[in-house]
């Protein structure tokens, strides 16, 4: 007979097999050895699924030799009887197989597996009718603590209470991909089966867009295999454009020289906003909203004093030796401000091709996400942020390294 397990004040009952996730906030017990959650009492041969060691667990009832649990993917069944602890010691327990729980190669990392396809759906709750939350980039690692070993199962991936719960199935999931084997794949079916064909040049073109390299090639044989495929998400040879781009980078001295010479500075309502020379008074002519915080500013690096506001822009300010000087740290494009680089008027309706082509040497991009991302860099420990919805400037941002 199974008998309640009391956790505290209250008695947690008997729940169904994977029908439902865990209630947020709810705090687990852990394991202290991987095993296997087994589908029945006593029958150690019906397997559910493996869980590593130190997986969260929530106690429904017990017997003499089995716990009966819910994992973390909302799957319930029974583990053999273990020391069950309250916190987690970052340890592993002896034979814990790498093949479901990869530590990475120095071992001491989370068990995890990588993201097999691109935008791969992340859901709310365990089930395809779910709504997605957002979509995984291809290569994305994804720390795992329980594996089901049944066809088309799901895999638990958000926050550790289950505050923003996050689900991937796990057919999805593999070892990590290096643009070298998917080149490989690539140049196999290329000419021979389409569809793997056009599978592996894709995930060619996204692995080099996130390394970084080997990008013409990738996009060049993406080009290839696509031709005569319409694809209205992609416009390869924009992104070929890019990548030409990319490869005229400056040195780090005329990098360094270009970028002052194109005299960066901002107008909002005529008025012309200088890095580093923006005063008080220009702020109060401006009738912008002095504030004491904004909220998600960095913890570390360059920490302002104080910040003026519209809804449109924030400008921060600190104060040296008496004198007052101020950054624009953040800017939208929607009420007529702009930006002006060298001889380039930037507004809401600037033209993300413009920019290419005009500084397109100067950039790194993350193209994979959407919208589009700019970065230039400013002198060792700062970011210039451009970002383009829809082909048209959306906002601009600076950043200081910690």
């Amino acid at each position: 007979m199974l008998k309640k397990i009391l956790l505290g004040a209250s008695i947690i009952h008997c729940c169904f097999y994977n029908t439902m996730a865990q209630s947020p906030g709810q705090a687990p017990v852990y394991t202290s050895e991987w095993g296997h959650l087994f589908r029945e009492n006593g029958n150690n041969k019906d397997l559910l699924g493996i869980f590593s060691t130190e997986a969260p667990v929530y106690l429904l009832d017990s017997t003499k030799t089995q716990y009966k649990v819910q994992v973390s993917n909302g799957d319930i069944g029974f583990i053999d009887r273990q020391p069950l602890q309250k916190s987690m010691r970052g340890k592993k327990s002896t034979g814990e197989p790498a093949q479901y729980f990869d530590r990475g190669s120095q071992g001491h990392q989370c068990p995890h597996f990588y993201v097999q396809v691109s935008e791969l759906r992340v859901r709310k709750a365990p089930t395809t009718e779910s709504i997605a939350i957002r979509r995984a980039s291809l290569n994305e690692l994804v720390c795992i603590d329980y594996v089901p070993l049944y066809q088309d199962g799901w895999i638990y991936i958000g926050d550790h209470f289950h505050e923003n719960p996050e689900y991937i199935q796990m057919k999805y999931l593999g070892t990590e991909l290096t643009y070298e084997k998917v080149l490989k794949d690539y140049l196999a079916a290329k000419g021979k089966d389409k569809e793997k064909e056009l599978a592996q040049v894709g995930r060619l073109r996204e692995i080099a867009w996130i390394e970084d390299k080997n990008l013409k090639q990738a996009l060049q044989y993406w080009k290839e295999s696509n031709t005569g495929i319409e694809n209205p998400k992609i416009d390869i040879n924009f992104e070929l454009l890019l990548a030409d781009q990319f490869a005229k980078k400056p040195e780090t001295k005329a990098y360094e020289k270009k970028l002052k010479a194109l005299n960066l500075h901002f107008i909002w309502k005529e008025t012309a906003l200088f890095d580093g020379k923006i005063t008080d008074a220009q702020m109060k002519q401006l009738e912008m909203q002095k504030v004491k915080d904004i909220p998600n500013t960095p913890e570390c690096g360059w920490d302002p004093q104080y910040f003026y506001k519209t809804p449109n822009i924030i400008i921060a300010f600190e104060e040296y030796k008496g004198k007052v000087s101020g950054s624009i740290y953040k800017m939208s494009f929607s009420n007529g401000e702009a930006l002006v680089l060298g001889n380039e008027r930037m507004d809401s309706n600037y033209d993300e091709r413009n920019f290419v082509t005009r500084f397109g040497d100067m950039l790194s991009a993350r193209w994979i996400s959407s919208p589009h991302e700019y970065h230039i860099q400013n002198g060792d420990a700062g970011l210039l942020i451009f970002t383009f919805k829809d082909g048209k400037l959306f906002s601009y941002e600076c950043m200081y390294y910690c």
